[in-house]
């Protein structure tokens, strides 16, 4: 039998979610074997650690790859590359794609391809509806079987109120998660932007905010009657978040996501960039209001957790008016230098914070055991960075196949220069 390889990262300053401590961490096969001071093992490998920090590897609930269909805009080698130079060691990817993944056979297709790239772990997420469409439930039982960790109709949200608790119930049966995509189709009338005085300014066709929250209240309603458990997806307005508090305060089994770009931007930023495509995105971005909610709900807990909403798109559709563009934009390789950046140097949440949003609870979300913590008998996903070091965003710098994004240009802080995934250094500068 082959001998199991071992890496040793030397004086590192270590995060948890409940704590930080300068040690040594010992790596035997893909398994945390020591965390401990001076640390005098022998290793294969030895990284030294010294003014760096080393984090859980990152997880990311909601990540478009685009295949199957639209291979153009990303694909898992490109998607994962990207997502190992922004320290993920776990992707969800969403099932809108071309055809919409809701079988079983491309649920196992999926995650032998990831298995194929093997640079991080890529868990599908199905369809509720067969072909999103939002008419007829999927196989839940048969899409656990293959594989999916979760289900959503993500970029639409299930508008049979019966058809959605059905789902929920059936998805309590089979011990599965549902994310909900929260948006109220007729309210948001095919509008480009969140309905605003910058909207109405410019005679832009917009998107209010209740929208949203309304279709949260909906969804939080339903999950609430069936005792069942739900997830929100991007959530972005202070309407929704006020619902979300009050449902956990009630024992509701609720939990929620934000994105970077709902407490990095707003809608005054739509206009400063003279409505640069990169800027639209679904939900829209929102009112200071909004960004001060969200701040403020990932600091309390109302958010659980950061995911990227990685929405690749090719030059061609980007190029087009902004009221003809798709919406979304890329964030795998951004999301921990804008969550360090606008979040932990602002003082709106703790390092230690920080990675209980980016790693410790969505891996709890989804059921990923033994990760989202830097221990001995966890899994080795170790993610090193310099907090110190400057970086900027530009199209040479980004390995995804698409290069939106609105923060091209940008100086961020935070540089995460080694990934370990299952104990393989799968990134380094």
């Amino acid at each position: 039998m082959q001998a199991k390889t071992r890496t040793l990262i030397k004086n590192i300053t270590i995060v948890n979610p409940k704590e930080s401590l300068l040690a040594d961490i010992l790596i035997e096969g893909d398994t945390i074997k020591q965390v401990s001071k001076n640390i005098q093992e022998k290793a294969d490998i030895v990284i030294e650690g010294e003014g760096k920090h080393a984090f859980p590897g990152f997880v990311d609930l909601h990540v478009h790859l685009r295949i199957p269909g639209r291979e153009d805009e990303e694909d898992i080698r490109s998607g994962s590359a990207a997502a190992v130079k922004g320290g993920f060691s776990d992707i969800c990817c969403m099932p809108n794609t071309e055809p919409a993944i809701d079988n079983e056979g491309l649920v196992s297709w999926i995650i032998e391809e990831g298995k194929k790239v093997n640079l991080l772990d890529v868990h599908p997420i199905a369809a509720i509806t067969k072909d999103r469409k939002g008419c007829e439930l999927t196989e839940f039982g048969a899409l656990k079987a293959a594989g999916c960790c979760a289900l959503s109709d993500d970029g639409s949200s299930v508008a049979d109120s019966l058809l959605f608790r059905r789902a929920l119930e059936y998805a309590t049966m089979h011990q599965m998660l549902i994310i909900s995509h929260c948006e109220d189709s007729r309210l948001a009338a095919n509008g480009s932007m969140r309905e605003s005085y910058v909207s109405s300014k410019y005679g832009i066709g917009a998107i209010a905010d209740i929208s949203e929250s309304l279709a949260v209240f909906r969804d939080i309603e339903i999950a609430k009657f069936v005792k069942a458990r739900i997830h929100l997806a991007h959530i972005s307005s202070f309407k929704s978040l006020e619902i979300i508090r009050n449902a956990k305060a009630q024992g509701v089994k609720v939990t929620a996501e934000t994105c970077p770009h709902y407490f990095a931007l707003t809608v005054e930023d739509v206009e400063a960039s003279e409505f640069d495509a990169n800027f639209k995105v679904n939900p829209p971005l929102g009112e200071k209001e909004d960004l001060l909610a969200v701040c403020r709900a990932l600091k309390d807990g109302t958010i659980d957790c950061i995911s990227t909403d990685h929405a690749p798109h090719s030059c061609s559709e980007k190029e087009l008016p902004f009221e003809n563009v798709p919406f979304g934009f890329i964030g795998l390789e951004l999301s921990f230098s804008l969550s360090y950046t606008f979040l932990v140097k602002t003082k709106i949440l703790t390092l230690n914070q920080l990675v209980e949003k980016m790693s410790y609870r969505p891996a709890e979300i989804i059921g990923l055991k033994n990760r989202g913590m830097i221990k001995k008998g966890f899994i080795a996903n170790i993610v090193v960075a310099d907090l110190n070091k400057k970086w900027q965003v530009t199209k040479e710098s980004i390995v995804s196949k698409s290069k939106n994004t609105p923060f091209l240009g940008r100086t961020l802080t935070g540089l995460i220069e080694t990934n370990i995934s299952k104990g393989r250094q799968v990134y380094s500068l």
